[in-house]
């Protein structure tokens, strides 16, 4: 007995001494924690999560906030205090070396690098602390609010855990904060780098050059520009001869030669291939810009890949000088240039096959703009190569003068010639090209004109950078109309089953022509949003900005920008909307599973199997609205406190159309009509084809569909003729002539049902004597049937049989019968006698006629 009471007297007395220690140390704190915390560092309170405090609530115990500082920062990887204030130092230099006088470019990209490179690292930060401050404010308010003033005091542990969370939660809170401040500094130092860029590069373009027509300028310029060609030349051969392995030239030509003529060879068979159309007639507009793409791609290629390579076995002895680099990469784009405009301009006017040409124009214009856009490539291109050697051969600025003057005004000449052009029509009685071509020739020809005027009131960089746009930003814009008409071709060539990935959809996946026809709407929206968020970039590039500007525009539009508190990501949004079509997919795939492999081998019946099909389309489109809200980054709680706060407004703007969407859930449970019934609703009588989120479809007998509320269905009156089996009672009235034998009519009429296969013997049909008609006695023969929907056929066999049997047996079915009775048949007689010997006698009245007498007539009229 003592063993057992001891344990009990054990545990007691530990209690006990416990309760003592925890009062204690809710009294006065230990002297080893006194002596851990510096007096100079005081522990940060953060508030506990739904905690009130009161002025008088109980002293925290003291905690050991080094120990705390240094677990916090073993957790995190990094000195959370030290990185943050190496973040301010840094940007502080940065923002300082921004607000002098005069910075260079190479400067503002060097500052834009370290500015990004920071931004990583900040980045990387916040990864690693949100998730250790979420879990520490879960720890808190698992922890629940601190007792209140007057309440008896939490256990120690639990005061003690309670302080260090919080000190901790302070700590994160402290860091995100500074993250934000961080970041926010950041994208206000590349702002003020942009600015900067544009600033200097406004500054450059609207600067006139003095001197343009002095006679200094010009008169050495021949001079110039034979020691810039001998400068260069000089340059060339001494890298030539610093190469340490040099190639032999011969093997390279010949490579290139044959590299070229393979290329040739796969562009005239490939364009061919592409441009195949053996049907009568010209080919479809999407056959012609579906192969336009292709087209331009393959003509380009020999002389693109024969540059690369060339440039790639020069280079890959050793690295380029700097100088030698510009000039091969200034070439090496005027080529690519020259080819890329040349093949664009072929394929979209086509001078030597009409029957391809994209712009319905005459075979005369379509060469003439041909030659002419050439040749500006070509001036354009062998521009940018001199100007380029010019500054590697450090020449005077009056060289660059003698060059930029004369191509600026050569290539306004040449696009006031291309505007000049006659854009008649393709074939006599067509319409004339676009009307957009005609609207687009108004900018240029004020662009041409602005060219013209810079150039010769000495604004040099602007009217060659108006030209550059001219040409460089023209020929993209040329691309960019190209590729969406490649769209649309691609797209039509969908509903079209003679191209190849019509076929391939009809046959192979089994998609009709009407949905693919569904099909294009959002694929073409799709493929155009590429196209133009591809070309933008390109086109920026020509307006002085940057790739690293660029890329971090569209880092921040498709992976992420703030609105106040709220991260916005185009790409989260993009994903989102795919993870929605592929979970909506997936429920529909699932939706025809169930029925194929579940219910239809278990035998329920068809209305049953499309109640449950329709309500689990219904809960995978929640399931998928749900997961793509969350794969969006949208709080569904926030959502939720939304929808609470528009619902008001919601249920009185929405209230018919709520109330249809909750009845239709209620026919899908209840039931009380399913596909395929037999209903009379509201008048209308027919088969019951869909049951819908808003309304229920009905067939009526006519063929018409009558679309009805599903709230009628629940407040209105519903006669469902098939809704518990398709058992039916046919009534069909008969009526005989008076003197026919009733029991022999009864006994015709039984043997007709019974002889009808369709007519059911359980319940056996019956026959009525209803009623004595006015011209026929009136009987009803009740027949039921098994299959309600065949009810207008075996009516009508029944009715043609009870005609034949009526025939056979001499029965005769009554007709309108009226009886006349004229009373006083002694004057009539003396009337008729009298007319008689009036007519012999010519004592005939006036108007032809004795005079009229009254005769009294009583008439009776039965109609049956």
């Amino acid at each position: 007995m003592i063993d057992r009471i001891r344990p009990v007297a054990y545990a007691l007395l530990a209690v006990l001494v416990l309760g003592v220690a925890g009062a204690a140390g809710q009294t006065t704190p230990s002297p080893s924690a006194t002596a851990k915390q510096p007096a100079s560092n005081p522990v940060p309170q953060a508030p506990a999560a739904g905690a009130a405090q009161s002025p008088a609530a109980p002293t925290a115990p003291a905690i050991d906030t080094a120990a705390m500082t240094r677990r916090t920062n073993q957790e995190m990887g990094v000195d959370i205090e030290s990185t943050i204030t190496g973040w301010q130092r840094e940007l502080d230099r940065l923002e300082n070396g921004l607000h002098h006088q005069e910075v260079r470019y190479a400067q503002l990209n060097s500052a834009r690098d370290q500015l990004k490179r920071l931004r990583s690292e900040v980045d990387t930060f916040r990864t690693r602390l949100q998730p250790r401050l979420d879990a520490i404010k879960a720890q808190v308010d698992r922890l629940g609010p601190p007792p209140a003033a007057g309440q008896p005091p939490e256990p120690e542990q639990v005061a003690l855990s309670r302080a260090e969370l919080n000190y901790r939660l302070g700590l994160l809170a402290a860091g995100q904060s500074a993250v934000s401040s961080a970041q926010l500094r950041i994208d206000q130092l590349v702002n003020s780098i942009q600015d900067i860029h544009r600033k200097n590069f406004t500054t450059n373009l609207l600067q006139p050059i003095p001197g343009i027509y002095s006679s200094e300028t010009w008169a050495n310029v021949p001079d110039y520009a034979t020691v810039a060609t001998r400068q260069t030349g000089d340059l060339v051969a001494n890298w030539w001869t610093s190469v340490k392995d040099q190639i032999d030239v011969t093997p390279l030509v010949l490579e290139a030669v044959v590299l070229w003529s393979v290329l040739t060879l796969v562009r005239w068979r490939g364009v061919r291939r592409w441009r195949a159309w053996n049907d009568v007639g010209e080919p479809p507009f999407w056959k012609r810009a579906s192969s336009a793409a292709g087209v331009i791609l393959l003509r380009a290629l020999p002389v693109v890949v024969v540059a690369i390579f060339l440039y790639n076995a020069v280079a890959q002895p050793q690295p380029l000088p700097e100088p030698i680099q510009w000039i091969f990469y200034a070439a090496a784009r005027s080529i690519i240039l020259v080819v890329a405009v040349n093949a664009l301009m072929t394929t979209v006017f086509a001078p030597a096959a009409p029957t391809w040409r994209l712009i319905p124009t005459s075979d005369r214009a379509a060469a003439r703009i041909c030659r002419l856009v050439l040749a500006l490539a070509i001036v354009y291109g062998l521009t940018t190569l001199i100007y380029t050697v010019t500054r590697v051969a450090h020449s005077p600025f009056a060289l660059t003068i003698a060059v930029t003057l004369p191509s600026s005004v050569l290539a306004a000449g040449l696009t006031i010639a291309i505007l000049r052009t006659p854009l008649d029509a393709m074939h006599e009685g067509e319409q004339p090209p676009l009307r957009w071509i005609k609207l687009l020739s108004l900018p240029i020809w004020v662009l041409a004109v602005a060219i013209v005027v810079t150039s010769l009131t000495g604004y040099l960089a602007l009217s060659r950078f108006l030209a550059q746009q001219l040409i460089v930003t023209g020929s993209i814009l040329a691309v960019v109309y190209l590729l969406l008409l490649w769209v649309d071709g691609f797209v039509q060539g969908l509903g079209d089953e003679s191209t190849t990935i019509g076929h391939r959809l009809n046959q192979a996946a089994g998609i009709d022509e009407r949905r693919r026809e569904q099909l294009t709407v959002p694929i073409s929206l799709f493929l155009k949003f590429v196209v133009l968020v591809c070309s933008v970039p390109f086109i920026m590039l020509q307006w002085g900005y940057r790739w690293p500007d660029i890329l971090d525009w569209y880092r921040q539009l498709f992976f992420g920008f703030h609105i106040g508190n709220t991260q916005v990501s185009l790409a989260a949004l993009a994903a989102s909307v795919i993870v929605f079509i592929l979970a909506y997919i997936g429920a529909r795939l699932f939706q025809g599973w169930l029925d194929n492999q579940i219910l239809k081998p278990a035998g329920i019946s068809s209305g049953v199997r499309d109640s449950i099909r329709t309500s689990v389309g219904y809960i995978g489109i929640l399931v998928a609205a749900l997961v793509a809200f969350s794969y969006a980054g949208f709080n569904l709680s926030n959502l939720a406190i939304v929808a609470g706060a528009f619902s008001v407004g919601i249920g009185f703007g929405l209230q018919s159309v709520i109330s249809n969407f909750v009845s239709g859930l209620i026919l899908l449970v209840e039931r009380p009509i399913k596909i395929g019934d037999l209903v009379l609703v509201g008048g209308e009588e027919g088969y019951v084809r869909k049951i819908s989120v808003r309304s229920t479809e009905i067939e009526t007998f006519d063929r018409a569909n009558v679309l009805v509320p599903n709230s009628y269905f629940i407040t209105e009156k519903v006669k469902n003729w098939t809704f518990r089996n398709n058992i039916g009672r046919l009534v069909i009235p008969v009526g005989v002539a008076y003197g026919s034998d009733p029991r022999k009519v009864k006994t015709i009429l039984l043997k007709v049902a019974y002889a009808h296969p369709n007519v059911m013997t359980a319940p056996e049909p019956a026959v009525d004597f209803e009623d004595f008609g006015a011209s026929s006695l009136n009987f009803k023969l009740y027949a039921y049937i098994g299959d309600l929907t065949k009810a207008g056929g075996i009516r009508t066999d029944l009715r043609i049989a009870i005609l034949e049997a009526f025939n056979e047996a001499g029965i005769v079915l009554p007709y309108p019968q009226s009886e006349v009775t004229i009373r006083d048949m002694d004057w009539l007689r003396a009337a008729v006698a009298e007319y008689v010997s009036s007519a012999y006698n010519g004592k005939l009245g006036e108007n032809g006629s004795p005079a009229s007498r009254h005769i009294p007539v009583q008439s009776s009229e039965r109609i049956v």
